[in-house]
């Protein structure tokens, strides 16, 4: 039976309850005076992989065959861990290679079920 990090799974329930429960902010007007924004960096020294994982949870949540979604780490570097049932390929396709700036790995977890089912 494989055991489950509980904090990974603690992180992972997190994101998906705060990207749920944000609210999307209203856009800004249009100014034709102003200058063009400037190109996104791709990731901030202030900006936490948890974060991240709050703002895409829900994406690739839905998309069929991802059970889960947590925050890891692999050589020494945060990473977002995306769980799915079966590395098929049409499941495996439709993951990012990265995410603002962050590695995504893929992780084999099977189907996710509570404890004591």
């Amino acid at each position: 039976m494989r055991s489950w990090n509980p904090r990974a799974l603690a992180a992972a329930a997190l994101a998906l309850i705060v990207t749920g429960c944000q609210a999307k902010a209203p856009e800004p007007a249009a100014s034709t005076s102003a200058p063009p924004a400037a190109p996104a960096v791709e990731h901030a020294a202030d900006q936490s992989l948890s974060l991240v994982i709050a703002r895409h949870a829900t994406e690739l949540m839905g998309i069929p065959g991802v059970v889960g979604v947590y925050e890891g780490e692999a050589e020494g570097k945060p990473v977002l861990r995306v769980m799915v049932l079966s590395r098929a390929d049409s499941t495996v396709k439709r993951i990012p290679k990265s995410l603002e700036g962050y590695d995504v790995e893929v992780e084999e977890s099977g189907p996710i079920k509570p404890m004591g089912h």
